[in-house]
């Protein structure tokens, strides 16, 4: 987001860290000058691989030209799932002989075609296993990640760029050694690709290697653009291969245009992009995909799948109408609402069904990860049902190439599209979608009236001063005072039982307090899943011992948040008897003294508390995905 943009910077941007700019001139990349003679192109890739390989083929656009179109075709059944850009990817999984071709149209009307025999040979099996080459816009965010494909024990990683355009600063996972590598995408006044290798050494001597090609694309850039970040001298873009998932929607253009490119400087008007509530007050699913804007094509068929069979559709379908667009995306971490543009981002880690799928996301961690290291508590939240974990969700390693069925689908989004559609509606409530005007933009409306949160905040609002500003720290990165480093994990859990709030996040902004009041109201009362919030010393995570010093389930039906709770979801639902669904709903309960967080996942009188069976290993790595969601909550 831009200094120019007044309080945007608070207001428009919920689950997300955005991006700061400066107020250079824009700077467009040039539009490129036909070649005087026909070009051409050939697929750079591997010509022979193990069977069970990961393999990946890339075609550059010639120089002086962009390529405006592009389809690959693999023989054998294959179809890879980003064949839309300019890099495929996938797992070769039976031996053979197969035949890749790819066929392009330049910006200037040149045809281009190539095709390339790879032959799959079953003699062994691959070691190392580095995925997955793909498409990044210059200055793009990337990331690789390979697996160890043998019983044998890892000892040390190691990474290097063996070509292309020079890549500075790679970024690495915390501990002796990293699975994955991370860098953003140097800056090219052509088509290059990057190669890299990684190189896993084993107990017992041996090595092996492999490599994976990312082509970085040159694309048309407007520095001064909202989704371009410029801070620190460094020019960081969004991808440039987003495409509405049906290409035939009379929003397609618009979707195009308005919500998430590298060229975007102004809000658009509802005439060209408005409200889904402003067409109609009743949409349907095919509405909703008539909006939905994607990085890769499955996304939006999980999204589709979602809609068709989720218990909450109905909800979605009405808090849909707050929205202009829903934009899905391999780089978006964490996911966010914003309303300059009125659309909802979600991270596509939330859609994935298949270890295929989740081979072409960006994992590349929250920059707020680390905020808050300095202080001596964390506080952790999951939601559970039947006495077992809903999200997140235990096992489910990258590493493991397991699937995930429509239930994990629906665990892993659902509670996330609430609060992102909480967020869209605090801006556009429903009794503004009749009185906008075409001609207003959803930053001018925004920048003239207040929100829903605000009359939250004035009617009921959280009273801990201390919780605020440590939030202030665990969230937005502010340094940690020797006060707040001294605070312990009993005076901080003090202070969160006597006030009004369901989530440690909730004190960041009043919009993500009345956010959060309506997705953990909506989870339970819509589908039966609880929500936990507990308060550990930092001396107990450290420790692996996750004893909570004070923990609590359903605090959205506790007395000191009732009214709250009322307040947000009867404005965002109002066709909800919030306070009969509250009677009916089950109260909250604090966990026992000295309680074992993986002891504790059924309480209640009558109740046989099982303790969930986990490996030391497996608790240490759910644990860490609790971290995740409490330092950028949305991951």
């Amino acid at each position: 987001m831009k200094p120019w943009l007044l309080s945007l910077s608070f207001l428009t941007l919920y689950g997300c860290g955005g991006g700061s700019g400066n107020d250079g001139a824009a700077t467009p990349s040039p539009t490129p000058t036909p070649p005087a003679t026909p070009a051409s192109f050939e697929i750079q890739g591997a010509t022979s691989i193990l069977q069970g390989d990961s393999v990946d083929f890339a075609v550059a656009a010639p120089v002086n030209t962009r390529i405006s179109d592009i389809s690959w075709t693999v023989s054998g059944g294959i179809s890879p799932l980003s064949s839309h850009t300019q890099v495929i990817g996938f797992d070769a999984n039976s031996a053979g002989e197969y035949t890749i071709s790819v066929d392009a149209t330049l910006n200037n009307g040149q045809s281009l075609s190539d095709s390339i025999t790879l032959t799959v040979s079953d003699s062994e099996q691959p070691q190392a296993i580095l995925r997955l080459g793909h498409e990044t816009s210059e200055g793009g965010r990337v990331s690789l990640r390979v697996d160890n494909n043998t019983l044998k024990d890892v000892t040390n990683i190691t990474w290097e760029q063996l070509s292309g355009p020079a890549v500075a600063d790679l970024a690495f996972d915390d501990g002796e050694f990293s699975y994955s590598v991370f860098f953003q995408a140097p800056r090219v006044t052509s088509d290059s690709i990057v190669e890299m290798r990684s190189t896993l050494f084993f107990s017992d001597g041996t090595t092996a290697s492999d490599t994976a090609q990312v082509l970085v694309k040159d694309t048309p850039v407007d520095t001064d653009a909202y989704f371009v970040n410029t801070s620190n001298g460094i020019v960081e873009t969004v991808t440039s291969h987003m495409q509405p998932y049906r290409p035939n929607s009379p929003y397609a253009s618009a979707l195009s245009s308005c919500v998430y490119n590298n060229l975007l400087t102004q809000s658009c008007n509802f005439a060209t992009l408005p409200l889904l509530g402003q067409v109609t007050e009743n949409p349907s699913i095919d509405d909703v995909l008539d909006r939905t804007y994607v990085s890769h094509p499955w996304m939006g068929d999980a999204f589709k799948s979602f809609l068709e069979t989720s218990a909450s559709s109905e909800d979605m379908l009405k808090l849909l109408r707050a929205t202009t667009a829903v934009v899905i995306s391999y780089e978006v971490r964490p996911s966010f609402y914003w309303a300059v543009t009125g659309a909802i981002y979600l991270d596509a880690n939330n859609f994935w069904r298949t270890p295929q799928e989740r081979d072409t996301l960006n994992t590349r961690p929250d920059y707020r990860s680390g905020f808050g290291n300095a202080l001596n508590f964390s506080s952790f939240w999951r939601y559970v049902k039947a006495g077992e974990y809903y999200f997140p969700q235990p096992g489910l390693s990258a590493a493991s190439r397991l699937s995930r069925t429509q239930e994990g689908v629906e665990a892993a989004l659902t509670w996330l599209m609430y609060h992102e559609l909480a967020h869209a509606n605090d801006f556009f409530d429903y009794t503004t979608w009749g009185s906008l005007s075409a001609s207003d933009s959803p930053l001018s409306f925004v920048n003239r009236n207040a929100q829903l949160s605000d009359g939250l905040d004035n009617a009921l609002p959280l009273t801990s001063a201390q919780l605020h500003a440590l939030a202030d720290v665990r969230y937005g990165g502010d340094t940690a005072t020797a006060t707040q480093q001294s605070y312990t994990a009993s005076q901080v859990a003090n202070w969160f039982e006597e006030d009004g709030a369901v989530s440690f996040y909730s004190y960041y902004t009043r919009r993500e307090d009345f956010a959060t009041l309506v997705e953990r109201f909506m989870m339970l009362y819509r589908l039966g899943v609880s929500s936990d919030v507990a308060v550990f010393s930092r001396d107990t995570i450290n420790s692996l011992d996750y004893t909570v010093t004070w923990g609590q389930r359903n605090r959205v039906s506790d007395n000191n948040t009732l009214m709250r709770v009322d307040y947000a979801v009867s404005r965002v639902l109002p066709s909800l008897n919030v306070p009969l669904i509250q009677s009916q709903l089950p109260g909250p309960t604090l966990f026992p003294a000295n309680s074992d967080w993986f002891e504790t996942l059924v309480l209640g009188m009558g109740e046989t508390n099982t303790p969930l069976i986990m490996s030391d290993g497996e608790k240490a790595s759910l644990m860490e995905k609790h971290k995740l969601l409490e330092s950028h909550q949305f991951q």
